[in-house]
């Protein structure tokens, strides 16, 4: 699947959010779950691109795409991966 994000209402979302929501763009990786990462998982995770990791986004998105809707995808970074707290 190419394009699963509407360019044009990522670029909207980025312009009106609040400066105090540090929203930035970021690439969001999908697992199978439920569980947390391990600090190797993280590690290969990052390595691989990602930014932000969760169980759910992506098969929405896609279900959303498959029925020809555009799809703007807004994540909450609620807890630092194994290994973050430095960075």
């Amino acid at each position: 699947m190419t394009d699963g994000y509407d360019p044009a209402l990522r670029r909207l979302a980025l312009a009106l959010a609040p400066p105090e929501l540090h929203a930035r763009p970021g690439v969001y990786v999908g697992v199978g779950g439920p569980s947390y990462e391990t600090w190797a998982e993280c590690r290969l995770l990052r390595r691989l691109g990602a930014d932000a990791v969760g169980m759910s986004t992506v098969s929405e998105a896609a279900a959303a795409r498959h029925c020809g809707l555009r799809v703007l995808g807004l994540s909450l970074i609620t807890n630092a991966a194994p290994g973050d707290e430095d960075e």
